[in-house]
């Protein structure tokens, strides 16, 4: 009788819970003067499944907020010209997507909401200006999105994933040159069948060094110094190009 209960036991326990893990290989990229870009290894595994095949990923790279200035091009007789400005600060400095396949053939749309896998589902609120007519907050949002992909700051990737042997994987990414420094969060799901099965997440540094963080310190930290510097050295570089051009 015990033996038949201990039977039935192991026959109806359930499987083990599928586990994603993920990691990087420098968690921290340095920004200089000269800084063009970085890539980006992150590796991981799968775990708690056989079959991988059946399996889909997605990792999102999110930046630090940043505060960004839209403007809606008016024209002025026969010339255009930027109208109010009107700022975004809550969104993503860089958002980045990766993914086996489109976003929307591997999660449900309730699920791409709740974890933001699209940049459309980001939580961006356009600073409403007096002369901003009701109903082009929008037009404004979209606006942005459209000028931040073309910037390379909002992007979404699809086959940059690799499985390798067994349950490994690895997350070909790349910052832009314009990657903003600041603390980010690297995040990965994995899917079935539309299912959200597994995610783990881990952070990235993105600093400057050498002389740019120098010059970024002392403009943060004492403000009114660097502008009587830089007010000065303008003063001096207009001297000297008054004496050469009139040698």
């Amino acid at each position: 009788m015990i033996g038949r209960l201990l039977a039935f036991f192991l026959m109806t326990a359930p499987a083990a819970a599928a586990e994603i893990e993920v990691a990087l290989t420098d968690d921290e990229v340095e920004v200089d003067t000269g800084f063009a870009g970085a890539r980006l290894t992150l590796f991981g595994a799968v775990t708690g499944l056989e079959d991988l095949a059946t399996v889909d990923i997605i990792s999102v790279i999110k930046g630090p907020e940043a505060r960004f200035e839209v403007r809606q091009m008016e024209k002025n007789n026969l010339i255009w010209t930027p109208g109010p400005a009107h700022f975004i600060d809550n969104a993503p400095g860089l958002y980045l997507t990766y993914a086996t396949r489109p976003v929307g053939d591997i999660a449900p749309l309730p699920l791409q909401d709740q974890y933001r896998l699209d940049a459309e589902y980001l939580d961006i609120a356009v600073g409403a200006h007096a002369s901003m007519p009701d109903g082009d907050m929008g037009l404004y949002r979209s606006a942005f999105l459209s000028e931040a992909e073309e910037l390379g700051l909002y992007r979404n990737h699809v086959g940059s994933i690799e499985f390798k042997k067994g349950a490994l994987f690895t997350i070909n990414a790349r910052l832009p040159a314009n990657t903003p420094v600041g603390e980010y969060d690297v995040a990965v799901y994995l899917f079935r069948n539309g299912e959200l099965i597994g995610a783990d997440q881990t952070a990235l540094a993105v600093n400057r060094v050498g002389l740019e963080r120098r010059i970024h310190d002392f403009a943060h930290q004492r403000p009114v110094s660097y502008g009587i510097f830089c007010v000065t050295l303008s003063l001096l570089a207009g001297w000297a190009a008054s004496l050469a051009f009139r040698k």
